[in-house]
Parts: C-alpha cells; structure tokens; sequence
C-alpha cells in the first residue's frame, strides 16, 4: 500500500514539475532587491541567488525556478514521510496531504515561479515543522538539534518565524516536564535561546561584507512604524524632542492626511473599514509618504546605504511613543489585521479552540494526535500573530499554515479508522 501511495506522490511531483515549468517567471518589485544583494534585503535569498548564478549563467531564472520546484517536492516528501513513520496519516491521507502542500506550487501565489523568498521559506519551514513533529512525538532530542541550522537558514531569509523559537522552548519544557528533568535539554534551551543573536550576527557580517556596514538589515523600523503613523495624530509631534524627528513626523503626517492615507480622515467608499483600508494600502503608505519623508529629511551627505541605516534607527526609536500615545487605535487595527490574516473571526475561534481543547487533552493523556493538533495550530496562531504587529496580514506571509487545517481533518479521520479497525 505504501509503495502505491508514493507512486501516486510521485505522479503528483511530476505533474505540479511540469505545470511549474510552463509557468512564466515572474519578477516583482521585491526581486531586484535580492538580485542585487540591497542592504534592506536579509542574507538569505540574495546569497541563494547568487550561488544559482554562478552555477547557470545567463539561465539562472531557470534555475532558480527548477531549485525552487525540486526544493518544495522534497520539504513535502520529507514531511510526510515523518507522519507516517510516527502512524499520523495513513497512505490515502498522505496522497490527499501531499496534494494539499503542493497547491502553493499550482495556484494563487505559484511561489517556485516568483523570484520572492516564499519557495525557500515554505520548504524550509515545512522540514521544520517535520522535525518538531517528531521530537514532540519521539521525545528525540537529535531532531532538534539537526532543525536548529535550518531554522537559522530561515531566520536569515524571513525572520518572521522568529515565534518557533518560544515554540520549540515550549515544546522541550513539555517533555522536560514528562521526563521531570530539564537538565537533559539545557544545551538545547541554551542554543534556541541564542539562535536569535547568531543569526543577528551573520545577518550583520553579511551586511559588513557586502555593504561596508555592521548592521542588521535595515528595514524593520519601516515596517513597524507603518501601522502607528496610520492611526497618528497631529498632536503626536510633542512626543519628540529631537528637531530631525520632529520635521519626519510633520511631513509624513501631513501627507498622510493631504492623501487620506490616515485614519482620522479616510475616504471609505472602496473599503468596508480602516482596516481594510490599511492592508490593502500598506504599501503605498510605507514606500509613499513614510519612505519618501524619511529620506527627505535625512542628510544629503549620507551615502544610500547609510540612508537606509538612519532611516530605520529613527524610525525604530519613534515607533514606541507613537504605539503607546495611540494605543487604543493602535490595538484594534492589530486585533482587526490578525483576524484578517486568520481569514475571519470563525476561524480565530476555531484554531484557538482546536490550541485549547488539545492542550486539555494533553494534560489528562499524552496522545500524539493532541499533540500534533496543538502544535500546528499553535503554528498558525503564532505566525498570524506576529506578522499583524509590522505588516499587513496577507496571503503572501500567512499561506505557509494554509494546510493546518486539513491536516487536522486528516489527522482526526485517520484516528477513527483506526480505532474502527481496532474495534
């Protein structure tokens, strides 16, 4: 049975092979960031590309495309592999979950086709995911320690999965507490608790090397300021004493209000409420008024590099006082963002009550199904959550967990075939 069922895995990788291969390759604004190795870009994807380069030459699209492709095939293999070793999913759900973790390849995003860091950070991330399952289930410390190079490898191409590391910790203080030691794992906590400084520091070698600066990528502040200046007020210019700071926040927010790109003053014709408004102009906010501000104001003598550094330090250092003077504000934009990126309130209750009713379940029995519900919905929840605080929840950062959700109806399907067959 097994042997059909990879055969039919197979004919599924060579179909979405050969769909992938007749898909144009699309570049994006985005793309010539990381072709070009820009400074606001992380290390990740740009070194990738230019290793492919180097192997293909003037085909290199190509090549990026087929990496890309063959990646995604053996992420997906991998990690269904790692389900029925553990006897998760049988051979019909695997061909079924197979299908499911290859639409991104097929339709919507078609990520192997886009010359974006979401191909990499979907296989990466299914491979992780793959050994989290297995170290909570096997209770084997190796998986962890062979998943914490990959998840530097991902952190340095989309640090937004920067929540599996709590992630990971809860899952070794779980076992730690089954096994009533913690000293088994302590060089396991030690190491995800510092992988965020690693990668910090290889994210800023990166950048000392290719770009003469010591710095992590400069981008963040841009991001995080974005949803603050949205719900500002004018009045908010008393929270800064420095006169640089003062005259950035005075012309973003003017023009701003002059674009009716602020919440005070929105025209909502098009769009059902701010929030709306917000995630399908985050963008335009962030490159418009805040980015072209930004370097107004900044000194001409900066290079365009340091541009960028100065840019995302003050805009860093403002974005505190703005958040906690508009808080309220502030709050519902972020909880109405999330619920966008859980696709509705119905599903912000049901992965919340599929996290909750699994971990009740997982204290009065330790069943690998509960635990395989609890950590995927817990990877849903944290990835929504954390991409809510500095961008727009969107498809192009929350479909990595689009299958959660099929596969805890594989998941609960597979569990009563089997006590039907055990009956």
């Amino acid at each position: 049975m097994q042997q059909k069922s990879n055969i039919a895995i197979g004919i599924l990788f060579l179909i979405t092979f050969v769909v992938v291969l007749r898909n144009p390759i699309e570049l994006f604004p985005d793309s010539s960031g990381y072709l070009n190795m820009h400074i606001i870009r992380t290390p990740g994807y740009p070194l990738f590309l230019q290793f492919i380069q180097s192997i293909f030459g003037d085909n290199y699209q190509l090549g990026v495309v087929i990496f890309q492709i063959l990646l995604g095939c053996f992420s997906i293999y991998y990690f269904i592999r790692k389900l029925r070793s553990s006897h998760i999913l049988n051979e019909f759900f695997s061909v079924c979950f197979a299908l499911v973790l290859l639409l991104p390849f097929l339709i919507g995003l078609r990520i192997a086709n886009n010359m974006l860091t979401e191909s990499i950070s979907y296989s990466l991330y299914l491979i992780l995911v793959a050994k989290f399952i297995s170290f909570f289930i096997s209770k084997n410390s190796k998986e962890l320690y062979y998943s914490l190079p990959i998840l530097a490898l991902l952190l340095i191409t989309r640090y937004q999965f920067v929540y599996l590391i709590p992630l990971a910790l809860l899952m070794i203080f779980w076992i730690s507490y089954q096994q009533k030691s913690i000293k088994k794992h302590a060089v396991l906590i030690v190491l995800f608790i510092t992988l965020p400084l690693i990668t910090s520091l290889i994210d800023k070698t990166y950048h000392k090397i290719i770009h003469g600066h010591f710095v992590s990528t400069p981008w963040t502040g841009m991001n995080m300021i974005t949803a603050p200046f949205f719900v500002s007020d004018t009045e908010d210019e008393a929270l800064f004493e420095s006169p640089l700071e003062k005259e950035f926040f005075k012309k973003t927010h003017y023009s701003l209000i002059d674009k009716k790109m602020n919440i005070n003053n929105l025209e909502l014709s098009v769009y059902q409420s701010p929030t709306q408004f917000y995630i399908a102009n985050f963008a335009d906010i962030t490159m418009g008024p805040i980015f072209k501000n930004g370097k107004e104001v900044l000194s001409n003598s900066l290079t365009k590099a340091e541009r960028f550094i100065e840019l995302n330090k003050m805009t860093n250092k403002m974005t505190m006082p703005l958040i906690w003077d508009n808080f309220s504000k502030w709050k519902r934009l972020y909880i109405q963002n999330a619920i966008h990126g859980f696709g509705g309130i119905k599903y912000v209750l049901l992965y919340f009550l599929i996290a909750l009713c699994s971990l009740i379940a997982l204290l009065k029995r330790d069943q690998k199904e509960y635990k395989i519900l609890g950590l995927t919905s817990l990877l849903f929840i944290g990835n929504v959550l954390i991409v809510a605080i500095g961008m727009h929840a969107v498809i192009r950062f929350t479909f990595y967990n689009d299958w959660v959700l099929f596969l805890t109806i594989f998941v609960l399907l597979n569990s009563l075939n089997k006590k039907r067959y055990e009956s």
